[in-house]
């Protein structure tokens, strides 16, 4: 008799109201597989359920985000995440080592999978004499076992996102069989998690809002007549698979995998992209949302999941506990209390970035209207959506007030409560991460307020296939496709209340705009890091000093300095890819090292 011993969390999105309608349960069971499988549904529930835990959010790694660790920004304090901005990282000390995380994910979905066979037999005792029941549980069973797979695919992705071409594992290995797998090409992989997305799809549910099963009927639906239920918001539904597909192939097609620009591959995307728009499943994601910070800072209940009729263009996200306004307390300015726990702290390279509001030009072009004496002024709007300078609102006083970022020094040696140096924890680059605070905490006071991480939203769509189709075409061609490039980041512009990409620009301007777009829409959301890499740029981008700025306020005239934050380091070809951990290669011959590590 084979004894096991299972540790499952299921964590699952009932968010609507507050985070607090989670699931969050630990089931820990040291007994017999067959006793563990034969005490009923609610087990190979929470054992599906299980695959969920495995999602991991954006500041999860070595004290900081990723984001920290290329040129979107710094982090205030000594961390394990800055290796990466020094090159004192390898096989031994990665600080964003996930490679034995996601496999565990993958595990825990294999066994899932493996245990949950014939599970309708095994559940029958328990419903016997109730057959709606019977139904609705196998019901849920089924779309767990789709949800699991495609979790999978997605932990898959994560892995070879990183680490390149990776063994395949679609069964629980035993340790010889572990020790006896070899890596596939990263093409094979990407093609498998698109083929994982395709296989999928047909049994994920629609949506999960008001899911029901429909009197004499054996597999439920969204919008079921009389349900009305939102337990279920948050897991995966039919529109994650079919943009996880594009994310996957348009990695495949990028310069790091695709050294020749190999067109079919290129067209995978912009095939899969215009499946999305095409598919009636995923209209009620088409939107997006013009509130563009309410979609990151918890503020509106309707974003914190995919929910069909939100109108808010969120496809997967993952809930994390911000327990007395954790976020806040990390991100504020230090001038408030309790604020400055660990900043994430924008660079004056991605300031820069953000073009002017009325021409949509960068601010280094002759035509565009930008005034270096007020250079926070005629900015893209998502620019203060996201960054917090000085002279701006964020947090409020004891008193119940605004505060004012106070991120200046003066002749005479003073500064203000915000500035750089000003206490530990200070902004280190002039600038404060406003992008997934609430604005107007009073941090003196116990707030906790339900936040999630956007996984997947469509204005990351419409950029992916944007990407593919000036590969392809150009700017403004379109075969027989729903949009061209430029029509559609024009949607994405127009939702920022950007003016559009002109007409005529040849595919290299367009290149280099667009990716400049991406860099903005997409800041702060685990995507930059990747991006350099994966159109190998990143011996450019992360090569060399992040700048801030100081203010020198004299008289209340405020004089702008710009000065190189830090110095770091990109060893090309060999960062492009991360290096599998040693332990792992030690163990497993057909693991070979990537090249340079």
């Amino acid at each position: 008799m084979k004894t096991i011993k299972l540790v499952i969390l299921a964590s699952f999105a009932a968010l609507f109201f507050s985070c607090d309608d989670f699931l969050d349960v630990r089931m820990e069971f040291n007994t017999t597989e067959e006793m563990f499988f034969g005490q009923g549904v609610n087990n190979f529930r929470a054992l599906g359920m299980g695959s969920y835990s495995y999602l991991r959010g954006f500041n999860d790694y070595g004290g900081g985000m990723l984001a920290t660790a290329c040129d979107e920004a710094d982090y205030a304090k000594p961390a394990n995440i800055q290796r990466f901005n020094t090159g004192a990282w390898g096989p031994f000390t990665n600080p964003n080592d996930v490679f034995g995380h996601y496999y565990a994910g993958i595990r825990h979905v294999n066994l899932f999978l493996e245990k949950s066979k014939g599970f309708e037999t095994k559940i029958l005792m328990d419903t016997v004499t109730q057959k709606p029941t019977w139904i609705k549980d196998c019901d849920d069973i089924y779309r767990l076992q789709a949800e699991a797979r495609f979790l999978r695919a997605y932990y898959f992705m994560e892995l070879i996102k990183r680490y390149g071409g990776l063994p395949i594992v679609t069964t629980v290995l035993t340790e010889d069989e572990a020790k006896n797998v070899t890596r596939s090409s990263f093409q094979e992989c990407a093609q498998w998690v698109a083929d994982e997305c395709d296989a999928v799809y047909p049994e994920l549910a629609d949506t999960w809002l008001n899911y029901g099963i429909p009197t004499g009927q054996t597999r439920g639906r969204g919008e079921a007549p009389g349900i009305t239920d939102v337990t279920r918001l948050g897991r995966i539904e039919k529109v994650a698979a079919k943009a996880l597909k594009i994310r996957a192939l348009l990695y495949a097609a990028s310069p790091l995998h695709n050294e020749s620009s190999d067109p079919v591959i290129w067209e995978k995307v912009a095939k899969a992209g215009n499946d999305f728009f095409t598919d009636a499943n995923c209209i009620w994601a088409k939107t997006l949302n013009t509130n563009y910070k309410a979609l990151f800072d918890g503020s509106v209940a309707n974003n914190l999941t995919p929910r069909k009729g939100a109108n808010s263009g969120i496809i997967m996200t993952r809930y994390f506990s911000n327990t007395g306004s954790d976020w806040e307390k990390l991100n504020y300015p230090v001038g408030l209390i309790n604020g400055g726990g660990g900043c994430t702290c924008p660079t004056q390279d991605l300031v820069d970035a953000f073009e002017t509001k009325t021409q949509g030009l960068p601010i280094n072009d002759p035509n565009a209207q930008y005034n270096p004496v007020l250079p926070y002024m005629n900015r893209d709007p998502r620019f203060d959506a996201m960054i917090a300078y000085n002279g701006s609102k964020m947090g409020k006083e004891i008193t119940g007030v605004d505060h004012i970022i106070q991120a200046y020094e003066t002749p005479s040696g003073a500064m203000g409560v915000d500035a750089i140096g000003s206490k530990y924890g200070a902004t280190t680059t002039g600038y404060y991460l406003r992008k997934f605070s609430i604005d107007n905490y009073d941090l003196t006071k116990t707030n906790n307020k339900a936040k999630t991480w956007i996984l997947m939203r469509y204005a990351e769509v419409l950029l992916n296939y944007a990407e593919a189709m000036n590969e392809i075409y150009g700017p403004d061609a379109k075969g027989t496709y729903t949009y061209t490039a430029r029509e559609a980041v024009n949607l994405v512009r127009a939702r920022a209340a950007m003016p559009a990409f002109p007409a005529g620009m040849t595919k290299e301007a367009f290149r280099t705009k667009y990716r400049n777009e991406r860099r903005i829409e997409l800041a702060f959301e685990e995507q930059r890091f990747f991006d350099v890499r994966r159109w190998k740029i990143a011996e450019i981008t992360e090569n060399k000093p992040i700048r801030g700025v100081k203010i020198m306020l004299d008289n209340n005239v405020p004089t702008y300095n710009y000065f190189d934050v830090e110095t770091r380091v990109f060893n090309a070809p060999q960062m492009y890819l991360y290096p599998i951990p040693q332990a792992e290669v030690l163990k497993t011959p057909g693991l070979t090292q990537n090249t340079g590590w």
